[in-house]
């Protein structure tokens, strides 16, 4: 038998089985990741429902979500620890972080400095979050889809004039807010 004819009986298109393999390896592994949890994963624990941003002398100053609500220990761990080397003597108090709260930390030798504030509307129509009507500023006003330059400004005229808004409603009396307008920004209002 001449040697090219061995060769050629030699190749076969195993790709029919190959593909059983695969498939049958995928199943596998669904099959055991629906018996065996992963230890350590929380990813299927919840919808991310908080969101905290967190800034300043952290390693990855980001926004984060967590399933309820961080102290300022997770909220260290998912940024990364801090950029000091002294950050393993802090202990972090026990207070809890609310979703749309920015939280800025520095390093002092005495302990961290934390200054806690708001989130831009920005990052709060970005999140899913409501807007204060009684908080924001014109700029954080214009955020929300639909409001512009001109209608912010006399939200915030309107605002304090009124000491404030009693319900979302209150601003219909605004001119250049109508029904239309008002059904279109309500979902991203808040008092």
């Amino acid at each position: 038998m001449p040697l090219g004819w061995i060769m050629r009986t030699r190749k076969r298109n195993n790709s029919p089985g190959g593909f059983l393999l695969l498939l049958l390896l995928l199943v596998a592994l669904t099959v055991m990741k629906g018996n065996f949890s992963l230890a350590g994963t929380d990813s299927a624990c919840c919808e991310e429902k908080v969101f905290v941003k967190i800034s300043g002398d952290v390693v990855r100053p980001c926004v984060y979500g967590f399933c309820e609500p961080p102290d300022l220990k997770a909220l260290l761990v998912r940024a990364g620890g801090l950029i000091s080397v002294s950050d393993a003597t802090w202990t972090s108090p026990g207070v809890l972080f609310k979703s749309g709260e920015d939280i800025y930390v520095r390093c002092r030798k005495r302990g961290p400095q934390i200054i806690q504030g708001e989130m831009s509307a920005f990052y709060r129509i970005t999140f899913g979050m409501p807007v204060s009507l009684n908080r924001e500023t014109q700029e954080g006003l214009t955020a929300i889809p639909g409001i512009g330059w001109g209608i912010a400004k006399a939200i915030v005229r309107e605002r304090n004039e009124r000491g404030g808004f009693k319900s979302i409603d209150d601003i219909l009396s605004i001119q250049g807010i109508g029904p239309s307008l008002y059904r279109k920004i309500s979902p991203y209002l808040g008092l």
